[in-house]
């Protein structure tokens, strides 16, 4: 093996107060002396308040400057800034976990300040997946002492799809999005360039910050946020680079186990050590932990969201001084390292890590006042030259940043720029039916689409794209947008309800397309009659891009589904299950089911073997959720169906059925389908009256799946129960972190609970209300 330098950033950091004078006033000095600790400035934000006077402008600002480097505090200020001017500001983090953390660090920063004269300190929300402004919060004014949202994107992009929203949206003065890179990422992208257009084309746009590490040549994004301010630093903590170029025979992780056993006898370092898979990150977690003597943690999205937080605590408390962690999760998450080792550079159907991706990861190493050390280990066969690699790590040059509708995503290591290509199908849609959503009461012409689309960084290459997602929009196996006598363009009552709830288009027309089969099977609406919360999650699981494998198709698993099944009440039984899935491959009628669902995507539809053990398949994972709504254990649905759910892939699988079953609640809706009723159907109003109550039906179901997907616990039943006998009641209710703190103490059913006093409850760190409650339940139950 050869250590080949590649490159070293930053200087050490000044110790003591801020010394520069800003002349920024007594309010601002105290802002900041609380956003930095009473800590020096770093030279980029001395730059951003004295050359470029961030705090007397209010043009945008684009923020080039490696990790570590300060940019955090930035973003702060301008969001402060909007505050203090009486406006809302918002924060957009890429992930749940990123968004939590700034959350927190803004409450604490800002708990002891008062802005513009207020008595109260700003109010910091979280909206993610899991939390969720409150509905009358849409057309209300900024709380008195103001208030800062942080938020994902694809949460944001969901509010402001709803016209409702507008006024509360005409309150943000300011919005501030981190890893800003991301606009040109496949999967992310979109969304976040969407919802910088859409502020864009405000009759009064905020101001909009991007943040990032990994910018290449920024005059574009300039450009298009015109008035914009760039500011570019290479200044951060110390940072030395490293490339191992490892040789035949070369073993990597017996490299890592020595390097780590010797860095780790000085207290103050922290090891990350980044792989591909999460099977890699526990295996080799397992394997460093036999070598040290120090706690080895592995850190992945295959845990649950709890368990990943409690890892980050331990390995910030220094009870854990080496992670092992996915590349996916390197993304900003403040995981104070000194040394981080890239172990995986090569990702099988992916190709090699490119020199910007790499230098988003190395940048962990390194926080605050300490320096670090970012290492990449390069194998004979990992597609990247160690000599090379170390040229482009010490002097990077990285492309210009593109929009992910103009190309798809380039190596940044490769030196070669993809070249410009139409937006992909799929991508372009979503964008349109955005904007129609938002014309929805008076329509949008097609000239103004066109208008519109140009005020996104792509401009050009989605105006292109747009007549044919029109097209494909309107067309009748679609259903979701169509154009009146003067020309202009509205989404369908069907389209409004899904894009409005952020259900992918794909998924969107394949579930309009079911339900108009099934309606046109039967007009009075009596074989909907028999749909059921199971069918819910089994279309979900039919459909959905997000669904997971929990175990291969095999006749045993068949018979023991189907055993299930017929053990269930009849209005618990799946409709589609027992009229087109269930039965051996000459009688199943899997692929009927699957070809209609298949219609509208486009997708072909598999022949009849494949398109009935995909439906077993799926109907496994609608019964593991079910079962987990009910209060069944992981460990007990692992046991019974031999699969794996502890190790986190049931909770992301529960996620996106949350999501998708809101989506469900808006779509069953009789007005959505009620041309189909009345002109294809030909009903008459009873039959009409009959599928409405039908749909009401179908929509409680779906409501109270939401409510159920979000306890899936074994004292899941007891939250819900609580709830509803405390409807109404003026103070809060136990909720979801209460069940956390419970299960991580141990306590998972009634008779556990039914042994412990209040005291005890409290003594494991429950709100002593929450407690309370609980103690009063089970003392109800017990009589």
């Amino acid at each position: 093996m050869k250590k080949l330098a590649a490159g070293s950033l930053g200087e050490p950091l000044p110790a003591g107060p801020a010394t520069h004078t800003l002349a920024v006033g007594a309010e601002w000095e105290q802002v900041l002396a609380s956003l930095t600790d009473g800590k020096s400035l770093r030279p980029i934000q001395v730059s951003a308040f004295v050359d470029h006077r961030i705090l007397d402008s209010r043009r945008n600002l684009v923020v080039c400057a490696p990790t570590n480097s300060g940019k955090s505090l930035i973003g702060h200020a301008i969001l402060i800034d909007a505050v203090k001017r009486g406006r809302r500001a918002v924060l957009l983090e890429p992930l749940r976990a990123l968004a939590q953390e700034q959350a927190e660090s803004l409450r604490d920063h800002l708990a002891t300040l008062s802005l513009g004269g207020r008595d109260k300190p700003p109010k910091v929300t979280i909206t993610t997946g899991d939390y969720r402004l409150e509905s009358e919060m849409a057309a209300s004014q900024p709380p008195e002492g103001g208030e800062i949202i942080v938020a994902t994107p694809e949460r944001f992009d969901a509010i402001i799809r709803n016209p409702e929203f507008t006024p509360w949206l005409e309150t943000i003065g300011a919005m501030v999005i981190d890893e800003a890179h991301l606009i040109a990422d496949q999967r992310r992208g979109p969304v976040i360039e969407l919802v910088i257009a859409a502020m864009l084309t405000m009759p009064a746009p905020p101001r909009i910050a991007l943040l990032s590490a990994t910018i290449g040549d920024p005059k574009r994004l300039s450009d298009w946020l015109d008035p914009c301010d760039v500011l570019e630093s290479k200044s951060r903590s110390p940072l030395r680079q490293e490339v191992w170029s490892l040789e035949e025979g070369d073993n990597a992780d017996e490299l890592l186990a020595i390097e780590a056993k010797k860095l780790l006898h000085e207290p103050r370092n922290a090891v990350l050590v980044f792989v591909y898979t999460r099977v890699m990150a526990d295996t080799l977690a397992a394997r460093l932990s036999v070598s040290l003597d120090h706690g080895v943690l592995a850190y992945h999205a295959g845990h649950s969201a709890s368990k990943r937080a409690r890892i980050r605590q331990s390995f910030r408390e220094g009870e854990c001084r080496c992670l092992v962690a996915t590349t996916s999760l390197a993304m900003g998450v403040n995981l104070p390292a000194t040394h981080v080792f890239v172990r995986d550079t090569h990702f099988f159907g992916h190709g090699k890590l490119g020199v910007a991706d790499l230098m988003q990861i190395l940048g962990r190493a390194g926080r605050g006042d300490r320096a670090g050390l970012g290492t990449v280990l390069v194998r004979p066969r990992d597609g990247w030259d160690a000599p090379d690699l170390a040229v482009q790590l010490a002097d990077p040059q990285l492309p210009p940043l593109q929009s992910a509708f103009e190309s798809s995503r380039m190596s940044g290591g490769s030196g070669r720029h993809a070249s410009k290509a139409p937006a992909e199908p799929c991508m372009a849609d979503t964008v349109v039916t955005a904007c129609l959503s938002r014309r929805q009461e008076k329509g949008i012409s097609a000239e103004d689409l066109a208008s519109l689309l140009r005020n996104t960084l792509a401009g050009e290459a989605l105006t292109v794209c747009a007549p044919t997602s029109l097209q494909r929009l309107s067309s009748p196996d679609w259903a979701l947008a169509y154009s009146d006598d003067s020309g202009n363009w509205f989404l369908t009552r069907l389209g409004l309800a899904g894009v409005r709830s952020c259900l992918p288009l794909p998924y969107l027309a394949s579930l309009g397309q079911l339900t108009r089969d099934l309606l046109s099977l039967d007009h009075t609406g009596r074989l909907l009659g028999r749909w059921s919360t199971l069918d819910h999650l089994l279309v979900m699981s039919l459909t959905s891009d997000r669904r997971p494998t929990f175990r291969k198709f095999s006749e045993p698993l068949a018979s023991q589904i189907e055993a299930w099944h017929e053990a269930q009440p009849n209005e618990s039984k799946s409709l589609l299950f027992a009229e087109w899935i269930t039965g051996t491959e000459e009688r199943s009628k899997a692929d009927e089911l699957m070809g209609s669902l298949s219609m509208a995507s486009g997708a072909p539809c598999p022949p009849r073997k494949l398109a009935r053990q995909r439906a077993y398949s799926a109907m496994l994972n609608a019964i593991l959720l079910l079962e987990r709504t009910r209060g069944v254990a992981p460990a007990d649905l692992d046991c019974r169906w031999t699969v794996k759910l502890e190790d986190g892939g049931e909770e992301a699988w529960r996620d996106s059925a949350l999501w998708l079953a809101a989506g469900h609640a808006a779509i069953f809706d009789i007005r959505t389908f009620y041309h189909h009723i009345k002109e294809h159907c030909s009903a008459p109003s009873e039959q009409v009256k009959e599928i409405k109550r039908t749909f009401a039906g179908i929509r409680s179901q779906a409501f109270a799946l939401l409510d159920e997907l979000k306890y899936c616990s074994p004292l899941g039943p007891m939250l819900r129960s609580l709830r509803r006998t405390r409807k109404g009641a003026k103070t809060k209710t136990a909720g979801k972190a209460t069940i956390r703190r419970l299960e991580d103490a141990g306590i998972t059913s009634l008779r556990q609970l039914a042994g412990m006093t209040l005291e005890d409850l409290v003594g494991i760190g429950l709100r002593r209300p929450f407690a309370a409650q609980i103690v009063d339940y089970v003392r109800r139950r017990s009589r």
